[in-house]
This record gives structure tokens, sequence and C-alpha cells, in this order.
């Protein structure tokens, strides 16, 4: 399976996994616990060891709407407004039991190769086809990737959480795995 984050793929993620496994505090969150709350300040960041979590604002009516997801081996943490110390813009909540290596921030930070011009470069390329995508295809032919490229996703992430990545309501999700499941494409 592909990894879900692919723009991870092209930066060394060694050194700062190393620091992690050394330094990190052991933490267990259960299932819809949150890592960093939406309007606060990142005081830490973490490594997945186990489990998954899920990365979701709040939309205009108030619901949570899930953005991205991070898988054990990647990084948590919202990395843009904790480089610059401002409130996140996201939650971060356990999509299921979950066990992180976690350290301060600023010990991160210190960790943080000093040009991350190529980390922002891989980051920005993978929110831009994300989004182009959003206009390019269809919602059943963007879940029909989505499984292609990570099947175990269905497996591992709840359906409401897959939908709300794909920008659709849990019901048309279903809609789409019945009329896949009965052989029909678009």
């Amino acid at each position: 399976m592909a990894r879900f984050n692919s723009f991870l793929d092209n930066i060394n993620l060694t050194e700062i996994t190393d620091f992690f496994r050394e330094k990190g505090r052991a933490c267990h969150y259960k299932k819809e616990d949150t890592f960093i709350q939406q309007g606060t300040v990142a005081r830490c960041a973490a490594l997945v060891v186990s489990g998954y979590f899920k990365l979701a604002t709040t939309n205009t009516t108030g619901d949570e709407a899930v953005v991205n997801f991070a898988f054990p081996g990647e990084l948590i943490t919202d990395f843009h407004c904790s480089l610059y110390g401002e409130p996140s813009e996201m939650s971060i909540i356990a999509g299921t039991d979950s066990d992180i290596l976690k350290v301060p921030l600023k010990d991160f930070i210190g960790v943080l190769s000093s040009n991350l011009l190529i980390e922002y470069r891989s980051l920005f390329k993978a929110v831009l086809l994300r989004h182009l995508n959003i206009y390019r295809k269809s919602p059943e032919q963007r879940y029909i990737e989505l499984c292609d490229l990570y099947p175990d996703i269905v497996k591992t992430v709840a359906l409401k959480d897959i939908a709300s990545y794909l920008l659709i309501t849990p019901n048309h999700l279903s809609r789409i795995r019945r009329k896949l499941a009965a052989g029909i494409k678009e």
C-alpha cells in the first residue's frame, strides 16, 4: 500500500523519528481524545506509534470537516501555525485508540532542518493536487482512487471520516459503496 501522506516520501525523517524515539514521552490517546484543539497554540509535537489521528477543522455550520490523516510513523502538530506561535487552524484528534511519542514543540523545532524549503514544497504540491482533484474528479472517482491507493483505509478509518475527507455526506458515501458493490461505475 502506498503511503497516505506521500509528500513525506520526499523528506528524510530518520533523524527526526530517531529524536522522537529517544526523547519522546509515550502517551496513549483514546478514540476522540484531542491532541491539539483548533484555536489553541500547539505546545507539543508527536510521532504516531499506533492507531491514527484525523486532522479536522470546523466548517461554517459548526460541523467537523476532516482534512487529513496521520498514521504510524508520521508526525503530528499544526506545523505552520506551530512554527509561528499562532493558534491552530485545525484540531488533531485520535481516530482510534492510539499511542504517540510526544516532545515539547520548542525541542522539536530545534531538530528541524534550517532549510524547510523542500519540505514545504512537497507539502504544497500534495495540498494543491488534492485541491485540484476536488474540482477535477467526482466524489465516486475520488473514493475509487483513495481505495486503489490505500486499500486498507476502509478497514482502518471510520467511514464518516472518509466521507468528510472526500467532502461528501456519509449517506452519499454509502450510496457510492453500494453502487460499486453492485458493479455499477460512472
